[in-house]
Order: structure tokens, then C-alpha cells, then sequence
């Protein structure tokens, strides 16, 4: 009996065996074949590319735009760019234009649906709705229904074929309007049909054929014959003909149902082919990506990038909490334009990736580093990728081609200081390292270990801040303790100060060696210059008028014109030729976005880089020449430190409170000349505070489309405008200019508003620009006339009191005697101001240095902060008397003391409220920390500077205090 069992058994796993055999033998000749094994390879390859999971895209940071933001619903169906670079929304409540900065809503539309958008022309905006068809005039704002049949019906879908076709998918059918005439498409001879609601309409491959989605069937339309066919997918499933959406990928059509994923449709074989999506089948919009991928909106699993070939979700795009993803899963409108993505949805309003230039970058190294951690205090840029930087919080060397870095601090090393004020190279090892109170200290790259640079202990304490070697190959030391020369022979070292030399100040903060063997120092308290030649330290240098501009030196340069270039803490900089007879002082009020310049270099393409306390930017030729680089452009932050280095492959290197910023002019040129630039564009214009809209007296067409206003004199005029490029708010820098009024260009780095008062009687050309493509200047002529209707308006008013005075003549008698002696007391009073005026009127020069202090004053010191300042005390730190301070105030400011210094409170005020964090406080905190003593002296003077009060002022500027 066992025996018999093991025998069967035996016997079954022998035929198991066989059959085994069988099938690997077969599985490994059909294996062999050419097209067997191709397509397993092909399957193999396919399995191994693409993800067995969706990856959730994290990279992108997303910017949401709804109703809190003047959005006239949240729920987006239509995304539409003009050729002028405007985005404009169709929402569920109305039509709305963003231009990256604010939101108009149009009236004409308002409780209209819109649901698809197009243009023919410029100037022509069709507009696809719940209530039918409408052409909008961008130019006049005017908005005129198309009616396409004897009843009202849903517009879904427009296509402009050319400025004279439009082909207009709605709900009952498709609609031809060629020049003004319309014609319906015979689809299905029941228009009741769902074949003829239709949902999207794009270009077939034949000149004038297109693919239409409905919500039975796929339909084709050749607009030469007039011929249309209905292809419908092969099955008793409804929802596999129920089509939302579609695009094109070669000769592929993709098509999106309402409740089964995706479907393929070839068009050379004219059939349906199965699409194997799995994911969410609700799907609204559908676009082609970069490849072989589709852009597909989901309703309820955002946006997936899937792929052509396989149908697998390569990532994802959707709502995460806490994170930077959408607003809403819901997606019902979706475009890609460039590097931004822009995505409606149901509920949750617009989301846009704003976009962000790379024209400067931020260095980092993989991603073991990133400097953009870092306050970067000064830095030596090695080739082989050797890399010495100095922070506000300690050393870091890098080796890019060991992949090491090493970061030495006061808790790490001998540091006694960890802000490092300078790297040195000695040579090709060793590099000096000064710091900010804790001493001088060598590194060396092979040993990667920091020294003392000298065992004295006055080298172990105080600031170093510059290194040079001169001819003779002695090392010149600048510190706060002043100057040491170092002679390596000897190992021994000269120290100077202001007890044996000429120097007047022991604290240096630069230094340099110019092209005649002269070391220049930049002091506390002004420069000074030793003499190789002689020997002999020299600080009466400047001439007088030039002196107090260069009293506390941060940076010194030299051009390869050989002039020199003194950069001060607060005045600005100073141009000195050669020879030392021309001397040229420029500061805000020519062309420098501060009077803090932190370091001057010139490159090799003889580009003048100028690094500021706002900014960056460089002039070429004329220095009012000028190209000004914002955080668009890439810069991190606009307030930049002393180090500057140009590598051999003419790459720039700065340190920026946030990083080592670089910029490579090779790289540059090549991305300018593949990017595309948009015209900066005026968006708005108002009027003694009323903001004005195309039909207004003042402006018949909307402001784009305006080539000049006119306005009476004593009207203020402002004007918005916005460069269309849709980056992060206010990383934008403008400049904008009055011919005829401004002297220059005058920069806006932080609003898109430009506003004048009391502009006299004239013509005037109203220019700006935006600092990232400055070569494209928008225009407006301004035109300003007497202000005739005043007179008019005087004159009836004259007669109105005449009749007023005949009825009440007694009582109105009095009380104009009283007036005309109220009037004849001020005007003798004003007399007796005068007179005292003359009697101790200043000398032109004189009211001239007052009121540059004075300016200087309050711009750098911001004494208006000090809610207490009085006349006397702004006097005193100017250096006059307060009858002078007055006098120049009254006579040739054309203003008072209280005015005066209200007015830069208010602008402070303002711009603390731009700031992100104003949030945080109520508008009486914000007043106080603006410099104004009392709510009712901040209310009053906002409204007597601004023409406004200040809640309608944050209200127009969509922010919201506590």
C-alpha cells in the first residue's frame, strides 16, 4: 500500500516535470524570435522607466488668487493669455483680468457664467457663457451679445480660426460667424441630441479640419466643405462617449470622459483604441505636456502627468495640507505657459506657479550646500572648485572635486569670532582669514587646519578687514587697531596707528592698492592714503566741497581708466580721475538705488557693477546708463556685503545677506536670447484719488490702448502698470520717469505706482520700465491744462453768494467784515514774516547745504520716527539755527515743519503696510511706529497728503490689518 502511493506519486511529479520542460523549451524558442523578444524588451523597458507609484510634484510653490483677493468667484472654468500677456478668468459669477499684480472685474458680466474665452484681435474678446455669446471691446470696455439662434443657449467652446471665423461649440449644436454672419452646422438632426452639446474644439491635422468633443461621440469638421462625421466608441457603455475634453500627441487624439478615465483615438485609421488609465475618470481638462505626457484635471484628484505610453500617472499635482500644492482637488481649467502652471478650480479660485527669473543664481553645491543659509561675508572663488567663504556664522571651505565641506565656527575651531570680514589667498595654499573681533587667522587647504596667523596677542584680538601684497611682497594688514605691514623674510612686522603715523582713525574698513603704488584706506572717519614713494601717510586729501561726502569709507576701487571710486557709509559715491582733479559725487538723486554702495567692480566686458544696500546693477558708458536687476531676475535679497570676485570664465561672484550670489554674462546672453519679453503695461490711471475707466471724460479707452490723457492743473494723477510677467509680488523693481518734470529715472522697488500732484501747465511723456527688461519702455503723454472750469465753476458761486447776500444781507454783512479782518490779521501777519525773512535772509549756497542735510537727514537717520522732534531738534543735528531750518522750510521747500516731516511719516506708514508682516498690527500701531504722536494727527495728515483716508487707502491696496 505505501509502496503503491509512492509509486503514484512518483509518477505525477515525473509528468509535472514533463510538462515543465515542455513549456520553458517553448517559452525559450519564442523567446528567441526577433519580434517575440522585441516587444518583451520593450515591455521590460516600458515596466523599468516609468514609477510603479505617482509622485506627488512638491517642487512646485503655488500662489492662490480668489474672491479675498477681488476675484468675482471661486470657481474658475476658463484660464485665457492674450497675445498682450493679460490672463483673464472666467468664473462662475463673471469675467476678470489679472495682470500678475491686481484683479478688474467687469461689470457686463457679472451673474454670467463664463465658461470659454478667445480672442480674434487685439482688440476683439470673445467670451463664452451661460447666456449665450459676447464680443468684448478690450479698447472701450463695451460688451455686445452675438445672438446664434432665436433663443438663448450655453456657449462652451470657441476656437478663432482666423480674425474673421469663429467657430463657437455650445450646447445645441456647433456655429460658423464669418464676418459678422452666422451659420449653424448640421451635427445630428435632433438638436436635442446630446451629440450637439459640445465641450472642446481643437485643429485636426488638414488645414481647416478640427476635432470636436461632445457629450455623445467624437465629431470631425472640414470648415472648407462644410462636411462633418460622429465617430463613437465601440461599446454599451455610455460613459465611454461622454467626452469633457481632448488634445492632440501626434497623430493621437486623447480624450477625457466624465466617469471612464481616457480614451485614444487614431486618426489615420479613424478608431477608438483603449487608453489604460487608472486613475481618477472624472475628468474636465486635458493638455499636452513636455514628451510624450498629458496634462490631465481631474475632479477631485488634481492635476496627473501621465504618460502617452503606458497610461501610468508620472506625478501629481493636488491640494496638501500645510504644503505649497493647490487650493482644491477639483480641477476645472488648467493652462501651461512656459515654466508656469495655472489651474482653476471648483471652489478654491486660481493657483499659478509665479514665476521667477535665474539670470543670477545662488550657489550651491548639491545638495550638501547651499549658501543661500548663509549672511556671506566675504569669499575667494578657487579654481578645481575650491571654495573659501566667510559668514556671519563661521569659515566654510569646500572642495567641489572631494566633495567636502567643512565648516569651522568659534565652537568648532580656535575661532575666537565667528563673522569672517575677509579671505586672503597668500598662495595657492595658504589664506588669510580675518574676523570680526576674534583676530587673524591663516588656513590651509592641504591640511584643512585654521592657525593663529601670528602668536602676538594684538593679532588675537580686534577686526581684520583687507589683506594686499605690494611690489616689494610685503603684506599690508587693515584692522581697528589700524595698519600692520608684514615683511616675510623677517617675520616681523611694522605696526601704525594714529600715535605714529598720519593716520586720524585706527579703524579701517577698507583698503587697496591702486595702479601708482598708493595704498588707500577707508576709515571711520575718512580717507587716507600712504605714499610708497614717500613714505608718508596723507589724509588731507579731499577738497572741501567734496570732504563730507567721505567720511566714513566702506569700499574704494579702482577702474582700468585708473579713476577711483570711494564708496561712503552714508553719502554715496565719489568718482576721482586720475589725476586728481576731477571729483564727481553721485548719489540717490542721479542714479543709485542707496547711498550705501558695497562694492564696485568692473568686468571684462567693461560693465561697471555697482552693489548696493537695495540692489544691484551695472552702467555701461554714461553711468546713468544703467541696467537694475530685482529678485525676478534671481538676486536672493537686495541687500548685498563688500566681497566682489570676476573668475577666469568671466563669471561674477557677490555676497549677499543670503547667499553667494553668481552670474555668468555667457549664460545670459543666451537665455535673453531664448526668452520672451512683454512690454511693461499701464493699468490704470486715477484722478484726484477716483480711479478712471474706459468711457470716463478723462479716458475714453482702457489704459493700454491710451496714448495720452489731459488733465487740469492742481489734479494729482497716478498711474499703475505691471510687466506682465506674473513673478512673486513685489520681486519686481520699476522705473518710471515725467519727462518734463522728473530729472531721471526714478525707482520703485517695492509698488507699481507712480502718482504726481500740482503738475504745472504743459506737455509731459510719462515712460516706464521694468529693471528686467529694461530696453521695453511703455508710454503715455500727459497733457496739462489751466483749470478753466474752476473759473466757472468761482464765477457762479459769486453770483450764488450775491443772491445769498441780498436775502440775508445783514447778518451775511457781518460776518464778512468779520472774514475781511481775519483775512487782513493773516495777511500782515504773513507780511511780518517775510520782512523778518529778509532781514536775515541766507545765502543761496548756504540754503543749498541745509537742505541736502536736511534730506540726508531724514532719509538715513529717519529722525521723523521720533513722534516727539521738534524744530530745534532737527536744527541742531543739521547744524543751523531754527530760524535758518524755518526759513529754507517756508521759503524754498514751499512747506512747514509739521508738514514736513508728516509727510515722510506717511510714506513710512505705507510702506510698512506693504510689508507681509503689517498683518500682525492694527493701523494705529502702524501710525506709531511710523513717528505720528496721536491717531488724530495720523488721520488728519494722511488725508490732507494722500486726498484720502488711510482705511480706503489699505482697502484699494487689498490689505488687511487686525
Amino acid at each position: 500500500m505505501i509502496t503503491k502511493n509512492v509509486v503514484s506519486v512518483n509518477g505525477k511529479f515525473s509528468l509535472l516535470l514533463n510538462v515543465m520542460l515542455i513549456f520553458i523549451h517553448t517559452l525559450i524558442y519564442r523567446l528567441c524570435r526577433k519580434g517575440f523578444l522585441i516587444s518583451f524588451l520593450f515591455v521590460l523597458f516600458t515596466f523599468f522607466s516609468f514609477p510603479a507609484f505617482p509622485i506627488n510634484d512638491s517642487s512646485l510653490v503655488f500662489r492662490t488668487i480668489n474672491i479675498a483677493n477681488g476675484l468675482s468667484h471661486n470657481l474658475v472654468n476658463a484660464i485665457f493669455k492674450d497675445e498682450r500677456g493679460f490672463i483673464w478668468l472666467g468664473t462662475q459669477l463673471g469675467l476678470d483680468r489679472f495682470d500678475g499684480i491686481s484683479l478688474v472685474n467687469y461689470p457686463q458680466f457679472e451673474n454670467h457664467s463664463v465658461l470659454t474665452i478667445c480672442e480674434t484681435d487685439s482688440i476683439s474678446l470673445w467670451v463664452g457663457t451661460d447666456k449665450g455669446l459676447i464680443k468684448f471691446n478690450r479698447k472701450t470696455e463695451s460688451a455686445e451679445y452675438v445672438l446664434l439662434d432665436t433663443k438663448q443657449i450655453i456657449v462652451r467652446t470657441l476656437h478663432a480660426v482666423s480674425k474673421q471665423i469663429l467657430l463657437a461649440g455650445t450646447s445645441q449644436g456647433l456655429y460658423v460667424l464669418r464676418e459678422g454672419k452666422v451659420e449653424r452646422v448640421p451635427l445630428e438632426t435632433n438638436v436635442l441630441l446630446n451629440t450637439n452639446v459640445l465641450t472642446q474644439i481643437i485643429e485636426g491635422e488638414k488645414e481647416r479640419t478640427y476635432w470636436i468633443s461632445s457629450y455623445n461621440g467624437l465629431i470631425y469638421y472640414d470648415l472648407n466643405t462644410g462636411e462633418s462625421q460622429v465617430y463613437k466608441y465601440p461599446s454599451g457603455d455610455s460613459g465611454l462617449n461622454t467626452y469633457s475634453c481632448l488634445t492632440a500627441v501626434g497623430h493621437k487624439i486623447y480624450i477625457g470622459t466624465r466617469s471612464a478615465g481616457l480614451v485614444a483615438f487614431d486618426m489615420n485609421n479613424k478608431q477608438f483604441i483603449p487608453f489604460p488609465y487608472k486613475d481618477n475618470a472624472y475628468i474636465l481638462t486635458i493638455s499636452p505636456s513636455d514628451g510624450d505626457a498629458l496634462y490631465v484635471g481631474t475632479n477631485g484628484s488634481g492635476v496627473k502627468k501621465v504618460s502617452v505610453l503606458t497610461g501610468e500617472v508620472l506625478s501629481t499635482i493636488e491640494h496638501v495640507s500645510g504644503g505649497n500644492g493647490i487650493s482644491s482637488n477639483a480641477v476645472y481649467s488648467f493652462l501651461k505657459d512656459g515654466d508656469t502652471y495655472w489651474i482653476g478650480t471648483y471652489m478654491g479660485g486660481l493657483n499659478y506657479t509665479p514665476t521667477r527669473g535665474d539670470l543670477f543664481s545662488v550657489y550651491r553645491f548639491g545638495r550638501i550646500f547651499n549658501s543661500g543659509n548663509y549672511n556671506v561675508r566675504s569669499f575667494w572663488i578657487g579654481d578645481n572648485g575650491h571654495k573659501v567663504i566667510g559668514t556671519r556664522d563661521g569659515l566654510i571651505y569646500i572642495s567641489e572635486h572631494e566633495n567636502i565641506v567643512e565648516q569651522y565656527t568659534s565652537k568648532s575651531s580656535i575661532l575666537r569670532a565667528d563673522i569672517i570680514l575677509s579671505v586672503f589667498p597668500l598662495n595657492s595654499d595658504e589664506f588669510l582669514i580675518g574676523t570680526y573681533g576674534g583676530g587673524l587667522y591663516k588656513f590651509r587647504l592641504s591640511t584643512k587646519q585654521l592657525d593663529y596667523f601670528h602668536e602676538d596677542d594684538i593679532f588675537k584680538k580686534g577686526s581684520f578687514s583687507c589683506c594686499h601684497i605690494d611690489k616689494m611682497g610685503r603684506l599690508w594688514i587693515s584692522s581697528s587697531q589700524g595698519v600692520f605691514v608684514y615683511d616675510f623674510s623677517t617675520k616681523s612686522y611694522t605696526h601704525y596707528d594714529n600715535t605714529n603715523s598720519g593716520l586720524k582713525y585706527n579703524s579701517i574698513f577698507t583698503s587697496t592698492i591702486d595702479s601708482s603704488d598708493r595704498i588707500w584706506f577707508g576709515t571711520t572717519g575718512g580717507v587716507c592714503m600712504f605714499d610708497m614713494s614717500t613714505g608718508i601717510y596723507n589724509s588731507d586729501i579731499f577738497p572741501e566741497d567734496i570732504l563730507p561726502y567721505t567720511k566714513s569709507i566702506r569700499y574704494i576701487y579702482e577702474d582700468r581708466d585708473k579713476n577711483l571710486w570711494f564708496c561712503d557709509n552714508k553719502e554715496g559715491v565719489v568718482k576721482v580721475d586720475a589725476h586728481f582733479n576731477k571729483f564727481e559725487h553721485f548719489t540717490t538723486d542721479d542714479f543709485l538705488p542707496s547711498n550705501l554702495v558695497s562694492s564696485i567692480k568692473e568686468d571684462n566686458t567693461g560693465r561697471m557693477w555697482f552693489a548696493t544696500q537695495r540692489g544691484l546693477f551695472y552702467t555701461q558708458g554714461d553711468v546713468r546708463d544703467m541696467k537694475l536687476f530685482s529678485l525676478y531676475d534671481g538676486i536672493p535679497g537686495y541687500i548685498f556685503n563688500n566681497p566682489v570676485q570676476q573668475t577666469e570664465d568671466g563669471t561674477m561672484w557677490w555676497g549677499n545677506e543670503q547667499g553667494l550670489v553668481w552670474y555668468n554674462e555667457v549664460r545670459n546672453k543666451e537665455e535673453v536670447a531664448a526668452g520672451k519679453h512683454n512690454y511693461p503695461v499701464i493699468t490704470s490711471i486715477s484722478i484726484t484719488g477716483r480711479k478712471l475707466h474706459a468711457g470716463d471724460d478723462k479716458m475714453p479707452y482702457s489704459p493700454e490702448f491710451m496714448s495720452e490723457i489731459s488733465i487740469t492743473s492742481g489734479n494729482s494723477i497716478e498711474f499703475g502698470f505691471s510687466a506682465l510677467n506674473y513673478s512673486e509680488v513685489n520681486t519686481d523693481i520699476y522705473e518710471y520717469c515725467l519727462e518734463g518734470y522728473d530729472k531721471g529715472w526714478q525707482v520703485s522697488m517695492s509698488d507699481n505706482r507712480a502718482s504726481y500732484t500740482d503738475l504745472p501747465k504743459g506737455n509731459y511723456l510719462f515712460k516706464v520700465k521694468s529693471s528686467s527688461n529694461s530696453n521695453q519702455v511703455a508710454t503715455l503723454v500727459v497733457k496739462v491744462s489751466h483749470n478753466f472750469p474752476m473759473r466757472v465753476w468761482v464765477l457762479f458761486a459769486c453770483i450764488a453768494v450775491f443772491l445769498a447776500l441780498l436775502m440775508f444781507y445783514s447778518r451775511l454783512l457781518a460776518k464778512y467784515r468779520l472774514v475781511k479782518k481775519n483775512n487782513n490779521t493773516k495777511r500782515k501777519d504773513e507780511s511780518l514774516q517775510k520782512e523778518k525773512y529778509s532781514k536775515a535772509r541766507i545765502e543761496e549756497a548756504e540754503v543749498e547745504l541745509i537742505r541736502k542735510k536736511l534730506m540726508s537727514q531724514m532719509k538715513d537717520e529717519k529722525l521723523y520716527l521720533n513722534p516727539e522732534l521738534k524744530l530745534s531738534d532737527l536744527a541742531n543735528n543739521i547744524g543751523c539755527s531754527s530760524v535758518e531750518l524755518s526759513q529754507v522750510l517756508n521759503l524754498y521747500l514751499n512747506t512747514n515743519f509739521t508738514d514736513f516731516v508728516n509727510q515722510y511719516r506717511v510714506e513710512e506708514f505705507i510702506m510698512r503696510v506693504q510689508d507681509k508682516s503689517a498683518t500682525k498690527y492694527t493701523l494705529v500701531s502702524l501710525s506709531e511706529q511710523s513717528g505720528f504722536s496721536s491717531r488724530t494727527s495720523f488721520f488728519r495728515s494722511f488725508k490732507k497728503i494722500k486726498g484720502t483716508t488711510p482705511a480706503e487707502y489699505i482697502k484699494e491696496m487689498s490689505v488687511e490689518l487686525k
